[in-house]
């Protein structure tokens, strides 16, 4: 067997090839669901993307040869240092082989780019921030992933523990099949929550992109920042990062399940639903040319599952029910709009309060990924 060589990654061309090299770990798996390949070539173009605003990257690939046989990210988040400290380094992008050998030479290349840049602890994969595509996979691989969420192969998980990585944090997807009914609810749960909507002062109202888009924007980038900021790993996003983010919501975004709770006139609480775009980009392969556009659309049009992707309350008016309402609020829209599967992803496991409010659903646990570190 050839030697594993570790190369970096320069030129749009190499650029290019660390992107699709996914393919070559992933495509006789039929869960799985290929990059949209332009986007996530500007996204790693130092030139283009958003994340080296504030971001350090250099990509890596292993070769035996001339086969492409694995390859990884190591990047640090000035935005991450100013926050938490300095001395935390990442990887991500991680693609490889069935050879913990493999895997080792790419960590390794990682390990010593951040250690000569004043790292001590490692976590990843984070590709490459907390609200990007975080985690590997390490439960419910048999079911296709929902829209902007990671799956990869069974084994990556031991790669990482066979080369001295350990669990940091663990992530939840939770699905509703058919599902997305209330059966099996608790009925104190509707009457609740039909209280707290009627509480006087408190207006529901769904983001529309159709009707005052800059300001509902910035209310959900206002109030995101502010309710996640106790959560686990957490960085605010930046405005050019929330716009790439928006770009991306606005094509798949369902109103009708994206309701915004105001009290009093002011911003409280929010949820963000996303159609699952997963079963379009399945189906182009990745590539948006010549007419892969037309099918994405198409199909996404289509589909009747559908992720809710971010929910968030303000501290100041948690405990009030406005958690059980907004969740209230989507499950009984989706119903009446015919949706038939449902996933709430990713929630950090640290979130005990929404993970309770979760339980009180007809939903069961459906997906785990892990966030590992490693002491350098």
């Amino acid at each position: 067997m050839l030697p594993i060589e570790i190369r970096r990654v320069r030129t749009r061309r190499e650029r290019k090839t660390f992107v699709t090299s996914a393919w070559r770990f992933n495509a006789e798996d039929a869960c799985w669901v290929p990059p949209l390949i332009a986007d996530t070539l500007k996204y790693i173009d130092p030139d283009k993307g958003v994340f080296f605003d504030h971001g350090e990257v250099e990509l890596f690939m292993a070769f035996r040869g001339a086969e492409p046989v694995g390859r990884i990210s190591a990047h640090v988040n000035a935005l991450h240092d100013e926050r938490h400290g300095p001395g935390t380094g990442f990887v991500g992008f991680f693609e490889c082989e069935d050879q913990a050998e493999t895997a080792g030479s790419l960590f390794n290349a990682a390990e010593n780019w951040l250690r000569a840049r004043g790292r001590k602890t490692l976590r990843g994969p984070l590709s490459f921030g907390i609200y990007d595509e975080v985690g590997v996979l390490v439960e419910g691989f048999d079911t296709q992933p929902f829209v902007l969420t990671p799956h990869n192969p069974p084994y990556y998980g031991r790669l990482f523990e066979e080369n001295g990585w350990r669990k940091a944090v663990d992530w939840y997807a939770f699905r509703g099949r058919r599902g997305v009914s209330d059966e099996g609810v608790d009925p104190r749960f509707a009457r609740f929550s039909e209280r707290v909507l009627r509480r006087p002062g408190l207006t529901v109202r769904n983001l529309d992109p159709k009707v005052n888009l800059e300001r509902d924007v910035k209310i959900v980038q206002s109030v995101f920042n502010s309710a996640w900021d106790g959560n686990w790993g957490h960085v605010a996003i930046t405005d050019r990062e929330f716009d790439r983010l928006k770009e991306a919501v606005l094509a798949m975004l369902i109103p009708e399940l994206s309701p915004l709770i105001e009290v009093d006139g002011r911003p409280g609480a929010f949820a963000l639903a996303l159609c699952d775009a997963n079963v379009a980009v399945k189906r182009i392969h990745g590539r948006l040319f010549p007419l892969g556009w037309l099918t994405l659309l198409t199909t996404m049009r289509r589909t009747d599952r559908f992720r809710l992707v971010l929910m968030g309350v303000l501290e100041e008016f948690r405990g009030q029910g406005l958690e059980t309402a907004l969740y209230h609020q989507v499950m009984r829209e989706s119903i009446r709009l015919g949706y038939r599967e449902i996933e709430m992803s990713q929630i950090v496991e640290t979130n005990t309060a929404m993970l309770a409010s979760i339980h009180r659903l007809p939903v069961e646990r459906s997906k785990t990924w892990r966030i590992y570190e490693k002491d350098l």
